[in-house]
């Protein structure tokens, strides 16, 4: 597949994912509304301490998925836009903002091709979702486009999976007397074709390397 047509099978994917997980997405809401500091502390600690004073504070949430960390940071009084390529992710983020009562801007873009839409050097911080790299097909591309919205001294925040979590051969069981099975080389870098086992449609997900996310950071 070229990278158009990758782009289309993951977006088929992730559409499909938003669409089966409404119900759920909405419920959650209740959650980050009732309580968004309980809720960032809870699901996002790593992320907490950097966002725990951001009223008022221009926020970029990246692919941002299922919106937790979207909607935490509005109901705390950010100015917050988000961007994702699910169609379907928007149009549920739309409604969740009803929901939460609160203004946010929503973009459908590519997050390694920010548009001019998004105005450049405006924002205080840029914050992915987590679990996000293994869909990027272009590290430096996302972290360029992130960076070029920062505001002069304003923070990227990451958290993602460490690599090696993604090719353990069992992810959900990775200790077995003390010993860690890979699936594949830690150094393969080869895309791959991931098969939900929930029916899903298909998507190819990235395998990097710990140190291509730091260097894509620091060019």
């Amino acid at each position: 597949m070229n990278k158009k047509e990758i782009i289309t099978t993951n977006k088929k994917h992730w559409d499909a994912i938003a669409i089966k997980n409404k119900v759920k997405k909405k419920r959650e809401l209740s959650n980050i509304i009732r309580d968004p500091d309980a809720f960032l502390q809870r699901v996002e600690s790593h992320l907490f301490p950097y966002l725990k004073d951001i009223e008022g504070k221009r926020v970029l949430v990246l692919q941002f998925g299922d919106a937790h960390v979207l909607f935490a940071c509005a109901l705390k009084g950010a100015e917050v836009t988000g961007v994702d390529f699910s169609s379907e992710y928007i149009q549920l983020a739309r409604e969740a903002a009803k929901i939460c009562k609160v203004n946010v801007t929503l973009v459908e873009a590519d997050c390694q091709a920010l548009p001019e839409t998004i105005p450049d050097s405006s924002f205080d911080y840029a914050v992915p979702e987590c679990g996000i790299f293994i869909w990027i097909a272009n590290l430096n591309a996302w972290m360029s486009n992130a960076h070029l919205k920062l505001k002069k001294g304003g923070t990227l925040l990451v958290q993602d999976f460490h690599p090696l979590s993604i090719i353990t051969k069992d992810f959900r069981v990775k200790l077995n007397d003390g010993i860690i099975t890979l699936r594949k080389s830690y150094l393969d870098q080869t895309p791959e074709l991931y098969l939900s086992e929930d029916d899903l449609p298909p998507a190819v997900q990235y395998n990097w390397k710990i140190s291509d996310v730091i260097n894509a950071q620091l060019m």
